[in-house]
């Protein structure tokens, strides 16, 4: 994948990835709500991407709303909230199985309606972009974008990963890294990402059921 490393286990990584899910897991026990979990998950993926803005996505009605987040401003995570995609009257837009349709690419992550082919896509489902104004220029409609509002683009971020919180076929959210610098999510980091996303789907899974 263009701007980023190759994955090594180095011990830092490892000690790393350890000291990180082993505080998520101890925190987790003491957590009476998803939301607090939620909020613990966005200090460990801050610490793992060292990307500037990161926050989570966690299912909420309809649709998959914001629940913690770090470097984000204000007016990007009200404007950005709500991802669900409704007509001039207001009412909700649904697919053929009369689910919520979803808009940009945090909608089609959510869905999991991904390009196994297209190199922004990894094998577990997440969407990663060393640069979003790469990506504008060498695919200005491309597919993989889905019903795009480029407000990430818009606000100024170049790097964005999102990885999906999914377990047994249920998705309860989503990972979001974002920053203005090009190429700061590398291979080992997504590793851990997607790694975390999944120790993340086993907390929510347990709160919410």
């Amino acid at each position: 994948m263009a701007g980023t490393a190759q994955a090594t286990s180095t011990p830092r990584r490892l000690d790393l990835e350890r000291r990180a899910f082993l505080d998520l897991l101890r925190m987790a026990n003491t957590m009476a709500t998803p939301e607090e979990i939620a909020r613990q998950v966005v200090v460990v993926a801050s610490h793992l991407s060292g990307c500037e803005a990161v926050a989570l996505r966690l299912k909420s009605g309809p649709g998959f709303r914001y629940v913690g987040s770090l470097g984000f401003s204000e007016a990007f995570i009200d404007v950005e909230d709500d991802l669900c995609i409704r007509d001039e009257e207001g009412r909700l837009l649904r697919d053929e199985s009369r689910q919520p349709i979803l808009a940009c690419l945090c909608g089609r992550v959510l869905g999991g309606r991904v390009e196994r082919n297209h190199p922004s896509f990894t094998d577990r489902g997440s969407f990663i972009t060393a640069s979003t104004s790469l990506l504008q220029a060498a695919h200005p409609e491309t597919q993989c974008q889905g019903r795009t509002r480029n407000r990430c683009h818009g606000a100024g971020y170049e790097t964005v990963g999102l990885f999906p919180i999914r377990r047994d076929d249920v998705t309860y959210g989503l990972i979001q890294c974002n920053d203005r610098r090009v190429g700061r999510l590398s291979a080992e980091a997504i590793d851990l990402l997607e790694n975390l996303a999944a120790t993340a789907a086993h907390l929510f899974q347990l709160a919410m059921t």
